[in-house]
């Protein structure tokens, strides 16, 4: 997949590249919007409180309070998997009182996988900040007689279409993360979708499933247990919290480096000024030890920080690698 492993390997230029401009950049949009928010402003989050972007929208929101004087509300608006929540802040007034925290899965996977999606990325949606960002670890349950990468393909190989995988979902990172490694390295397993992570994570504890391509920050702490065993992780390098697990390119499959990011959204036509005020103040936050250590506890995962611009050209690059997954798996949704 020569054309999928040129835009991960873009993407990993991005993510890589993105910090850099960001100090100077800060100094400029402090000037800017100095009247706003002249009232509290609604943060939506389209997951049910709990989850991953609810959390890095709660410590980014609390800061925002205390660094704006004006309070930023965590609204769970959900349903449909996000699309309640997401399709509802496309709808409002590009005034900045209304903002979004979303992600890949919603922000740049469903536009293709959804057959008449109620909204696009690009055109609703204006980019203020990347946020942060959580790898998968590719895990099996601890029977599975694989210790490493290559005695998992050779296990696979040996049992075309037999071994089956836990997802999170139909059409979620987890599901076309694994059929981007089905692709990739030529294999056929079994898709067996839970709703959530939770489910999915069980049954590969209790063995309904085999493996599955595991949100780090769910099945860590199942990994350290020995209760499932890592192959490898989807970073561009090796997790500092697992140093001993190769990355994906280690064990011999390039081109997979794919992060569960989230950032932080207005409306299409929300003024520049006030965007650039967000994305200054929100990447001052998430660039702070206490917010990594609330987004990322114990270094799984990590916070991010871009520019408009920056985020802008990432979500491109990502849109377009996972219209590539969907249209080449066939992948669909329920």
């Amino acid at each position: 997949m020569p054309g999928l492993t040129r835009i991960h390997r873009g993407l990993s230029l991005l993510l890589s590249g993105l910090l850099a401009p960001v100090s100077l950049w800060l100094c400029a949009a402090g000037a800017l919007a100095q009247g706003y928010p002249v009232k509290s402003v609604r943060i939506v989050v389209p997951v049910p409180a709990g989850g991953y972007y609810d959390n890095v929208a709660r410590v980014v929101g609390q800061k925002l309070t205390e660094k704006m004087g004006q309070p930023f509300v965590i609204e769970n608006r959900v349903g449909a998997g996000g699309l309640v929540g997401t399709a509802y802040v496309a709808t409002t007034a590009p005034d900045g009182y209304t903002l979004l925290v979303n992600g890949t899965g919603g922000m740049s996977i469903f536009q293709s996988i959804h057959p008449k999606p109620p909204y696009d990325t690009l055109r609703d949606f204006t980019p203020i900040s990347l946020l942060s960002g959580v790898p998968q670890i590719v895990v099996v349950n601890a029977s599975v007689p694989a210790n490493n990468m290559a005695e998992l393909l050779a296990l696979l190989r040996a049992h075309p279409g037999e071994m089956a995988f836990a997802t999170t979902g139909n059409g979620t990172v987890p599901h076309l993360s694994t059929e981007a490694f089905s692709i990739a390295t030529k294999v056929k397993m079994l898709h067996v979708p839970y709703n959530g992570s939770a489910p999915a994570v069980t049954s590969l504890l209790g063995g309904q499933t085999s493996m599955a391509f595991g949100i780090a920050t769910d099945v860590f702490q199942h990994v350290r247990a020995g209760k499932m065993r890592a192959l490898a992780v989807t970073t561009e390098k090796r997790m500092p919290v697992l140093p001993d697990v190769p990355t994906l390119a280690e064990a011999g499959i390039p081109g997979m480096v794919i992060e569960i990011w989230g950032g932080l959204f207005a409306p299409k036509g929300t003024p520049s000024d006030i965007v650039n005020r967000l994305s200054a103040e929100a990447n001052q936050i998430v660039q702070t030890a206490e917010a990594r250590d609330k987004i990322a506890p114990g270094g799984i995962g990590d916070t991010k920080g871009s520019t408009p611009e920056q985020f802008e050209r990432f979500l491109r690059a990502e849109i377009a690698m996972w219209a590539r997954v969907v249209k080449e798996s066939g992948a669909k949704i329920d």
